[in-house]
């Protein structure tokens, strides 16, 4: 029984070259397992249920992961809070310890603590909608707090602490777009 395969299907043996569907001059083995077009490597798509063309690999509008609006909404609410809690710990720590090279690390904690909060309330979706998500509500973090204590008066100044041009001030911006940068990476 050399030479041939179990009923209906042929063997290796009798396999030809065809020209793929899209190159002419290209011979291939290789065919769609969907519709049975001959495909080089250059118009094999790879998916989940074998090689296909790239007609019968895009996937239907219903099967495409999109952010639904319930897990936008959390998304934002967990972002806004975790940058509540962690910009205001943050500040607490600075007012208290004072300013020092160790506040790079704790920025990066920020980061990658409010990216993680947004991507858990995302249901593990990433996507630039997360990403920009995670990023406004690290900077959330980062001037929420002085800007309640300039309206409450806790000591610490509004512009001397973010918008100064000081060594401080600067250090705090490095700082925050250090952490957002981890947020955005985080959900991207």
């Amino acid at each position: 029984m050399s030479g041939s395969g179990t009923a209906g299907t042929p063997s290796a043996s009798t396999a030809e070259e065809r020209p793929c569907a899209r190159h002419p001059d290209r011979m291939t083995m290789v065919s769609c397992s969907a519709c049975g077009k001959p495909l080089c490597p250059d118009c094999m798509v790879y998916s989940a249920v074998g090689i296909k063309c790239r007609e019968c690999a895009k996937l239907p509008r219903s099967a495409k992961v999109s952010l639904k609006k319930g897990r936008l909404v959390r998304a934002v609410v967990a972002g806004l809070g975790a940058g509540t809690a962690v910009g205001f710990a943050y500040y607490f720590l600075l007012g208290t310890i004072g300013f020092f090279f160790f506040f790079f690390f704790v920025s990066a904690g920020i980061g990658y603590l409010v990216g993680e909060a947004v991507s858990r309330a995302a249901g593990r979706y990433r996507g630039l909608a997360t990403a920009l998500i995670a990023v406004g509500s690290t900077v959330w973090a980062f001037v929420l707090p002085p800007l309640v204590a300039t309206f409450v008066s806790l000591g610490v100044s509004w512009s001397s602490v973010v918008f100064s041009l000081s060594g401080r001030g600067v250090v705090n911006w490095v700082v925050m777009l250090f952490a957002a940068y981890l947020a955005y990476w985080r959900n991207r």
